[in-house]
């Protein structure tokens, strides 16, 4: 994993990292509160120098030399703070019958100043009192041992040096454990940990498609085009179908249909199924906006509804959906009797009809084959048909047509449910011309997280960027043309007229031709 890929595992987790992190650290000091405070008291000893003495105990003074003993007598006398003797002592002079000697003298801490005959004594306990109590009771104790290891039991010798108590320890006023600030650092570092294990096991198990590559490497399939999660590409339901007026949303409908086109210059396809492989992805929607941007470049296009289950083409189109392709197909009504023309110049309706009790039957018959053929001949066919995994009828319409187009939602569809789909249609010989990548988030951070949906890198080229085709930035003189300027776009015929490509004169030469007219 590189640098840039932590970078991006980050940015799609942070929520699980926050949440991780304020739960840990929630225990943490939920724990910190259960523990019993620790109270410190230090008590100081001074190593005295008494003077020696003689036979008889008479002392003689030491002409130098004072300092270097008493340091030294004073590493001597750290070690007596640990033994049984110095804690039985403590317990007899604060009557604490219940005590151990060892202990108390375990719990002992003595050390010498670096600088001066000095000993430090300390020692914890929850009682802040108590803790005062025995660092006192630890000085007198090992200074009393300290003078009958030096006389060897003897009361009337005086011995050279001494220990004496220095500066009794007072109860302390604030506890020195649990320290809270340390509770809440291993707090947060077992979150941040376990949010990343929470991650990457995460990314481990995504399989939602986000970017062109995904599909393209895993799927081995072509994406035609990226649209944008935008509410003018979206249906409500029950809704007629918006009209996408941004130039982001506009180019990518211009783009599908150019890719569409050129799929194959010498035999172009005229006759489609637009299809998902589950529900909720969009394809109507697509279908619908595809049929549209067709029929304005001048193709005289047919959208079909083919979700004999659930139509919403004569919703989306606001026509009457009463008689349509049910009614064809069984023979009661004559093609020119269904077939209605739309709001759209060179866009017209062949709305489901009545929805029949053998769907499927209908779709996949002779009769329905015979009709596209027939179709054909006029116009750019579009069928919507329903989802490929919980229905057949895509797959049948499949084989009578010149392929299918799978709308993929970003986000959302997962690889392993888009990859049975495949499956469905190519153990069919259906062919697949290719995928729609819908409903992708042009939000700067969706696009950094995941990479650019259309490149499957970085964030720098995606809609809207600085370099993409944003509306700020679009081509001639950067004004975006109206659905009514699109439809009345100059129509320039390619040389083959059983599939005719219409070119437009771009919006940016219009400007300077109608400059130039006015001139």
């Amino acid at each position: 994993m590189t640098v840039e890929d932590f970078f991006r595992l980050t940015l799609r987790n942070i929520g699980v990292l926050l949440v991780s992190v304020l739960v840990c650290v929630g225990i943490a000091f939920g724990y910190y509160k259960m523990q019993t405070p620790i109270y410190q008291a230090k008590a100081l000893g001074y190593v005295s120098v008494s003077g020696n003495t003689d036979s008889e105990g008479n002392p003689v003074a030491i002409a130098s030399g004072n300092q270097s003993l008493q340091m030294d007598k004073a590493a001597t006398y750290v070690s007596l703070f640990k033994t049984r003797a110095v804690g039985q002592g403590i317990i007899d002079q604060l009557n604490l019958k219940d005590a151990s000697p060892d202990a108390l003298a375990a719990g002992l801490v003595a050390t010498v100043d670096g600088n001066a005959p000095v000993i430090y004594v300390s020692t914890t306990n929850a009682d802040p009192r108590l803790a005062s109590d025995i660092a006192n009771a630890a000085v007198k104790s090992a200074a009393a041992e300290a003078r009958k290891l030096d006389t060897g039991g003897r009361e009337n010798v005086q011995p050279v040096t001494v220990l004496v108590p220095y500066q009794e320890a007072l109860a302390p006023g604030a506890p020195v454990a649990p320290v809270l600030k340390k509770f809440l650092i291993v707090g947060f570092g077992v979150g941040i940990f376990l949010g990343y294990v929470i991650a990457f096991l995460r990314f481990r198990a995504d399989t939602r498609v986000r970017t062109v590559e995904d599909v393209e490497k895993k799927l081995e399939t072509p994406v035609f085009a990226v649209l944008p999660n935008s509410k003018a590409l979206q249906r409500e339901k029950g809704g007629v179908l918006p009209e996408p007026n941004s130039f982001t949303e506009r180019e990518a409908l211009r783009k599908l249909r150019t890719n569409l086109r050129f799929l194959d210059i010498d035999n172009p396809p005229r006759v489609i199924v637009v299809t998902s492989a589950i529900p909720a992805e969009g394809k109507s929607t697509v279908s619908g906006n595809l049929a549209r941007v067709l029929a304005r470049s001048g193709q005289k296009t047919l959208l079909i509804d083919a979700d004999l289950r659930r139509p919403v083409v004569h919703t989306e189109f606001d026509v009457d959906g009463s008689v349509g392709l049910t009614q064809l197909l069984t023979g009661r009504v004559a093609l020119d009797d269904v077939v209605q023309k739309s709001s759209v110049r060179n866009l017209h309706i062949l709305p489901a009809g009545q929805i029949p009790p053998n769907p499927s039957e209908l779709l996949g018959s002779r009769r329905m084959d015979q009709l596209l053929k027939e179709l054909r001949k006029e116009y750019f066919v579009i069928l919507d048909a329903p989802p490929v995994l919980p229905v057949t009828d895509a797959t049948l319409l499949a084989r009578l047509t010149d392929g299918a187009l799978i709308v993929v939602s970003s986000g959302t569809s997962r690889l392993e449910v888009l990859g049975r789909a495949f499956d469905s249609m190519r153990s069919v010989d259906a062919k697949v011309l290719g995928t729609v990548l819908n409903k992708v988030s042009t939000k700067r951070i969706a696009r950094i997280a995941y990479g650019d949906a259309e490149y499957g890198y970085g964030s720098g080229y995606g809609y809207g960027s600085k370099y993409g085709y944003g509306a700020n930035y679009g081509y001639g003189y950067g004004e975006i043309p109206t659905p009514e300027e699109d439809e009345n776009t100059p129509e320039v015929e390619l040389p083959d007229a059983d599939s005719p490509v219409v070119a437009t004169e771009s919006h940016g030469r219009r400007v300077a031709r109608r400059r130039a007219e006015d001139a």
